[in-house]
Order: structure tokens, then sequence, then C-alpha cells
């Protein structure tokens, strides 16, 4: 007997998580979602109509809206390096140490924020895991599985992570990054993460997580230390540089830039939609002067988020990434590496001075989008202040 469930290739555009990625696709196929699922368009700022501006309506618009989603929620959209990636010095989201692979309660927090129940299993073999799984997809709901606790390379973290999508006779069917599938009979994971259904919901909330306690956890991560320690070591390293060390920093400081220009854009377009995961934690109240508070706030934060993260030739962290990129010369044609032109380039002083203030608007954006979100919550405590 042989069962396949229907999952898109993932990652999707640019997704550079490659466990946000593939529990993108694993909710989508969870979710029952298809090319038929309405998507909000931000910039028509209603469903899309398939105006042909784009690529059109598809399944792949929609896996981008839950991992913009996921990735924010998460707090992951706010760092400056992703928390498997043990080649940092050190990571810049609270609570995640060097060697942190995806601890049970961020697991808990992010399937509770996606509406979806699930068990965790740890090293089990291919024949295991299918009888595992198999109830759960016979019912239409994916699995996740990968071997991460040592890497065989730098960059293994990427990809590490699988969808079990469905299961043959003697073993299981895989989605491997990058979408290819196939048949495995042999061999065993050491992480195993089975969606099991909807979530349980006794008093019909949406999720557990409320809008602000996103918003909080969104503020811890914008504000932690570990921001402003990052900031000087770059101010510091730009004022330190030497014909030694040129090629190290180089590498350094278009890596750092790699994650915030993608990031903070995924995190402008989660709070920008006005149908997506975030947003339903918006719509989810059944008092409409509660429903119509939240959607006050919901709209400010827009506004703050696509200024200060997306929005073109307003300073905006996207617009600076590729800036700060130009800088040395990288993009798309050096494969976003450095060269060896950017190795010289860095010993400039002109170059080290305007990245230092580009690198400056980027920390001072998310200082500002901290700020926002703090103002609301200083609100929102004082409304309940005044009403006890």
């Amino acid at each position: 007997m042989k069962k396949q469930l229907t999952v898109h290739p993932f990652p999707h555009d640019a997704e550079s998580d490659g466990f946000i990625a593939a529990l993108s696709s694993a909710v989508c196929a969870a979710k029952k979602y298809t090319d038929d699922t309405p998507y909000w368009c931000t910039s028509k700022g209603g469903y899309c109509k398939k105006c042909g501006g784009c690529a059109g309506q598809s399944l792949g618009k929609t896996q981008s809206s839950v991992y913009h989603c996921l990735l924010t929620a998460s707090g992951l959209a706010f760092g400056f390096d992703y928390p498997e990636d043990d080649c940092v010095g050190a990571h810049s989201i609270p609570n995640i140490p060097i060697g942190w692979r995806w601890d049970d309660d961020f697991i808990a927090n992010i399937m509770d924020f996606a509406g979806l129940s699930f068990i965790r299993c740890k090293n089990k073999t291919v024949a295991e895991i299918r009888d595992i799984v198999k109830d759960s997809i016979d019912s239409g709901y994916p699995a996740m599985a990968a071997n991460h606790s040592v890497y065989p390379d730098d960059m293994a973290w990427v990809s590490c992570w699988k969808i079990v999508c469905g299961y043959t006779d003697d073993g299981i069917t895989v989605m491997n990054y990058g979408g290819g599938i196939c048949d495995e009979t042999d061999g065993a994971y050491e992480d195993i993460i089975v969606i099991t259904g909807e979530a349980d919901r006794a008093d019909n909330a949406v999720c557990r997580q409320t809008y602000f306690d996103i918003l909080k956890w969104i503020h811890t991560v914008l504000s932690d230390s570990s921001h402003d320690t990052l900031e000087n070591e770059i101010m510091s390293d730009l004022s330190n540089v030497t014909p030694e060390n040129a090629v190290m920093l180089s590498y350094k400081l278009m890596g750092i830039n790699g994650v915030p220009i993608e990031a903070r854009w995924h995190a402008a377009e989660a709070f920008t939609s006005r149908d997506n995961l975030l947003y339903s934690l918006v719509d989810s109240s059944s008092d409409s002067a509660e429903s119509n508070k939240l959607k006050a706030v919901a709209e400010k934060l827009a506004d703050l988020f696509f200024k200060r993260y997306s929005a073109e030739g307003n300073n905006e962290t996207h617009g600076i990434g590729w800036k700060i990129w130009a800088c040395l010369n990288v993009g798309p044609q050096t494969g976003y590496l450095p060269t060896e032109e950017s190795f010289q380039l860095i010993q400039q002083p002109d170059v080290q001075n305007k990245l230092k203030r580009l690198y400056k608007i980027v920390f001072d954006n998310d200082r500002a989008v901290a700020n926002g979100i703090m103002e609301i919550l200083n609100t929102v405590r004082k409304e309940k202040s005044n009403r006890s």
C-alpha cells in the first residue's frame, strides 16, 4: 500500500530558514490550502484577481504567506542570524544558545500559532516512523524529520529538514529541500514532528497566544542586548579594517546583512496583509469593540512595518540592505558573496564610513519598530488599568 500527500515544494522564493520553509509547506498541506485558496494581495489592497501583474494566484503565494507569518510570530524575522547556524559567534535571539535545535517550547508555540496539534519523537528508524505517521497521513497531515545533531558541513542546517509526505509498504516518502521526492526504506531520523490534526480549541480561540503576546515577543527580540552588542561590534570592526582581516570582515558583514534584508521584509509582508495567520488573531474577537481596537492597532503596525522595512526609497531596511551589498559590489552577480574586489573596497575609509552609516539605519529601523510596539503595549496596559 502506498499513499502520498500533495505538498508544495520548499523553499519557495526567498526563504532562507530551511525549517520554517519546510513547516510552511507542511502547514499548507495540513490546512488543505490549494491554488484556489483566497490570497490577499498587499500591493492591490485586496484578494488576488489574477490581474496579471505578477505570476498569478497559486499555492506558492499562500505558502510564502505562511512563511512570512511563522518567521514573524516566532521572532526569527528579527534576528541577525538563523538559530540552527552554529557558525556565528552568538545568536541574536533570546534563549537561543549555539547548538540550539528547536526546543520543545518553541515548537509548541509555533504549532499553536499555526493552529495544529502534533507529537514529537526522537531517534526513530524509517520503519518506526512509517508506523507513527501512517494514521496522520491517511487523514491528510504530513510530518517533518531531520538529522541535525551534527552537521556534515557549515551549511547543512539549511537543508536538513524533510517533509514526510507519504508511506509505502515498507517505508516512507519524503520531500527533500528543493522539492525532490523519494521513497526511503532504511536509515533513521533524530527528530520527527508529526502533525496530527487541527488544534483542539475548547474556547473556539484561533490560538492560545494573543495578538499582543506575539507583539510582546517581537519587542523582546528587537530590544535584546545582543543587538546593541552586534551594532557596536560592527562599528568597531569597520574602524579597524586591515589588509590581514579584510577578507574575514567582508564575509562577516555581507553575511550579517543577508538576514535582515530578507527577514525584515518577511515581517513587513506579514503585518501588511489583511488575511493571513497573523491577522487571524486580529479577526478572532467576537466583541465588536475589541475587534475594532485590534484592527486599529494592526493598521498602525502595518504602516510602521511597511515604512521601516519595505517601503521603497524610505531608508527602509530592505533597500538599505541592497546598498550595503553595493558598497562591496556584492549581489546576485557574485552569488551574494564578496569577491577580491570587495576585499579591496572594504579597506577604503569612505566605504567604511558609508557602511557604518547604512548599518546604523538598519539598527535604527529596528529600534523604531520596537518603540512603536512598546507604545502600543503601554497604551493597552493603561487602558486595562483604567478599567480595573
